[in-house]
């Protein structure tokens, strides 16, 4: 009985001491911060015209936007049906701005 005690103390202490060690190691408390890069600062968002929704659809596009990892502004981006983005959306005049971007593609 008394072993068992020992052995349920010792638990109890290695328990609720090691949890208070992990905090220690700053690496182990928060990731390296990942280097964001602007889309309009990026290669491929450079090199496609900008426009507007309502021109993206009237010329037979469809708007897709970004999921929130950053693909649709890379160069080597392809669009469902595996053609190039026609061009980066840029919002409407005093109109909503979506933060993480959309392109237009063909349909």
């Amino acid at each position: 009985m008394v072993k068992f005690s020992v052995l349920v103390i010792l638990a109890s202490v290695l328990a609720l001491g090691l949890p208070g060690c992990a905090g220690t190691s700053p690496s182990a408390q928060s990731p390296e911060p990942v280097a964001a890069v602007p889309p309009e600062s990026s290669a491929g968002e450079a090199a496609r015209p900008t426009l507007s929704a309502q021109e993206c659809e009237a010329s037979g596009g469809s708007v897709v936007g970004d999921i929130g990892d950053g693909a649709i502004h890379r160069p080597e981006y392809r669009c469902a049906n595996g053609a190039k983005p026609s061009g980066s959306i840029r919002a409407a005049e005093g109109g909503p701005i979506a933060i993480e971007g959309s392109v237009c593609c063909p349909r």
